[in-house]
């Protein structure tokens, strides 16, 4: 299958896409382009190269099981003209023999074309600078977890995003009180006063985020929200060079259950929130309804991704690869753990024997 790179107008080289300059560059002869300026040289020089390979007589091609053919697909490289096995949801890749960014633009066209984008704006160098301090003040963590070539294995995937739209309308009643706390010479009193409060509205929401890859945790993918929307934009293939992307594997009508979940505790929060200076406040009714189905939009968002297997065990990690929200599990070292126990607590049991002694030579004890 064809693929597509950018390639520096001035040395030829490969161009990927900086999240500081919010441009394209050449990390070979320093040069930057903007999308336009890019455009405008495609425009001018328009080649395309045929394959002309023969085949060997006697190899049989088809040699891939069907079920193991479905989930894959082979890929070109432009610059060395490798031929890359990747999962056929990959839209976008690093060429493992020359480190030549890599686009598929056939997943993003008709039907799987991203409506929407969110560039990069975290780098490498901070997402694993964010790792480092996620890990500091951590004695008992494994040495692998700290280890720099482990860093050099955190990974940049657009992620597939639905968007979806929704006018929702709420009825909420809740029970509520105050308390009055006073005192006399020979009592204290507690008044309690019980209030019944009702809120009804309307909220509409709009693009409310569900990834749409089965293969990615959907609760990472929430813990790691919001995503800011002024950096929304058009999709424009040039953000994908030197970053990995995935096309969704889960239709729009898949994921209505995720979203009326989250749709629905953010209404719920939004009215309780809204009944102020009681004591306490418990929810009676709840009452939820769609009045509108809107739009559905698709879009890429950026995260950085690292994946660890230690014990037996995978531990992943997750950054916004646009604000930098960091979240992820980490593990402890049973070795450690009895290391740290010892020099926590034998040097305690000294001084507190020592001490003990003290007490008993002077009588107090």
């Amino acid at each position: 299958m064809d693929t597509l790179n950018y390639k520096c107008p001035n040395c030829s080289a490969g161009l990927t896409f900086d999240s500081k300059e919010q441009k394209m560059k050449c990390e070979f002869c320093g040069s930057t382009y903007s999308l336009e300026e890019l455009d405008k040289l495609a425009e001018q020089q328009d080649t395309v190269e045929e394959d002309k390979t023969e085949k060997w007589k006697g190899f049989e091609p088809e040699q891939w099981q069907s079920d193991e053919k479905s989930n894959m697909a082979v890929w070109n490289c432009p610059s060395c003209g490798a031929e890359i096995l990747a999962e056929k949801t990959t839209g976008s890749t690093v060429c493992p023999y020359c480190d030549n960014p890599m686009i598929m633009p056939e997943q993003f066209k008709d039907s799987y074309r991203p409506d929407y984008i969110i560039p990069f704006m975290k780098s490498k160098k901070e997402a694993k600078q964010a790792l480092k301090a996620h890990y500091e003040g951590k004695p008992l963590l494994p040495k692998v977890f700290k280890d720099e070539n482990h860093l050099e294995e955190i990974r940049a995937v657009y992620v597939p995003f639905w968007l979806f739209d929704l006018d929702t309308a709420g009825r909420f009643s809740y029970e509520a009180t105050k308390t009055r706390v006073w005192e006399d010479d020979d009592y204290n009193y507690t008044a309690t006063r019980f209030y019944h409060v009702a809120r009804a509205g309307k909220i509409n929401f709009r693009k409310i985020p569900v990834d749409g890859s089965k293969a990615i945790d959907d609760t990472m993918m929430e813990a790691i929200e919001p995503y800011e929307y002024q950096d929304l934009t058009e999709f424009n293939m040039s953000y994908l060079s030197g970053y990995m992307a995935d096309k969704y594997d889960q239709e729009p009508d898949e994921l209505t259950g995720r979203v009326y979940e989250r749709m629905e505790q953010s209404v719920k929060d939004c009215f309780e929130a809204s009944v102020k200076g009681y004591a306490t406040v418990t929810p009676k009714q709840e009452k939820v309804t769609v009045t509108n189905k809107g739009e559905v939009k698709y879009g890429l968002f950026p995260v950085w991704f690292l994946n660890t297997k230690w014990n037996g065990k995978t531990y992943s990690f997750a950054m916004n690869g646009q604000t930098g929200r960091l979240i992820g599990d980490l593990p402890v070292g049973k070795d450690l753990a009895v290391k740290y126990w010892f020099k926590c607590h034998i040097p305690l049991t000294i001084a507190m024997t020592a001490i003990v002694t003290a007490l008993r030579f002077m009588g107090v004890i």
